[in-house]
């Protein structure tokens, strides 16, 4: 058939013909050719993925200091001075314990140490905290280990709530933290040492509840500046 002859017909030139045209569907893609395109995503890929997304959460939560710029691990501060020393810098406790107390504390103590009024007690001058009165150093280790419940009074006030046990704490850890609270916010009660939280969790029998306000002040009080020469268990 000649196109021009074609062009030319009367059919070429009918409007309706040309309103057809320009209406008709798209011609549908080949199913076989792009069906590899729209397949379903495997359920070992989603579940894998699920998997990937839940450790991220976990590695940014336990390392992330709660994403604080003040908030570095002491651990990794390799060197002390300048230039070409390869001398390790001694660790400071308190870097480590800020460290713990914004990562595991801070959300009931409040980064403070004023706690919340009711509910969860302060930190800044607690007996509790400076080991006054028949509080000992013995005693807030043994809280940090295995956690503490039940009416207590902080500073002429009374607490009723729950402590978590922390005893997946290094003791270097525990001493950390122990030290901070001890030493920040106006506080100046003495450093605790990761050999004496060795000796205490090493004399404590692991339990199962939360420690009372009445057992604690049935055990004898210690404190770390009149601890003993005589040999401790190895910190963790």
């Amino acid at each position: 058939m000649n196109p021009l002859n074609d062009l030319n017909s009367s059919d070429a030139l009918n409007p309706e013909r040309d309103l057809v045209e320009i209406n008709r569907p798209p011609v549908s893609l080949n199913p076989e050719k792009y069906s590899g395109f729209f397949r379903p995503i495997p359920l070992w890929l989603i579940a894998i993925s699920m998997v990937l997304f839940f450790w991220a959460g976990l590695y940014l939560a336990y390392y992330s200091g709660g994403f604080k710029a003040n908030v570095y691990n002491a651990e990794l501060v390799a060197w002390s001075g300048g230039g070409a020393s390869k001398t390790a810098a001694p660790i400071d406790l308190r870097v480590i314990g800020k460290k713990v107390f914004v990562q595991n504390c801070a959300v009931c103590h409040q980064e403070t140490g004023l706690g919340i009024a009711g509910q969860y007690p302060p930190l800044v001058g607690s007996e509790w905290a400076l080991s006054k009165g028949w509080h000992g150093d013995n005693h807030l280790v043994k809280n940090i280990l295995y956690g503490l419940q039940g009416p207590i009074i902080v500073k002429n006030m009374p607490y009723n709530n729950a402590m978590a046990p922390w005893n997946q704490l290094t003791d270097q850890q525990i001493a950390g933290v122990l030290t901070y609270v001890r030493s920040e916010w106006g506080n100046n009660g003495s450093p605790i040492s990761p050999e004496f939280v060795a000796k205490i969790r090493a004399n404590t029998p692991p339990r199962t509840e939360a420690w009372t306000m009445s057992e604690l002040q049935a055990i004898p009080r210690e404190l770390f500046s009149e601890a003993t020469s005589s040999t401790t268990a190895p910190a963790k």
